[in-house]
């Protein structure tokens, strides 16, 4: 699942605090730059995406849990199936993120 933040700062909070609640096993961060349009306006300017590497298990409390503490009135929360993984990757991300379903 990804999503973007405004900040480094934030980025790192919402990654500490996703792994932390068990949700995803781990969080990777970039830097970059988005335009799009918000409110009739194009907007342009740096963000920090975050993608969160989970189970399809949970995937919904992975999306409430971003959109409880996401500053952003409409935060990006998209979710992107795994089709297939190195075993013993996909064995780790299992148990990493094994809460309750």
């Amino acid at each position: 699942m990804t999503t973007t933040l405004a900040t480094r700062k934030q980025a790192l909070e919402m990654a500490t605090a996703i792994v932390k609640a068990g949700l995803a096993a781990c969080v990777q961060q970039w830097p970059v730059h988005s335009t799009y349009r918000w409110k009739g306006k194009i907007e342009s300017g740096r963000e920090h995406l975050l993608s969160c590497k989970t189970r399809a298990a949970r995937a919904t409390a992975l999306q409430r849990f971003i959109r409880e503490h996401h500053p952003y009135e409409v935060p990006e929360i998209i979710a992107t199936p795994i089709s297939g993984g190195f075993p013993a990757y996909m064995s780790w991300l299992r148990r990493e993120t094994q809460g309750s379903d």
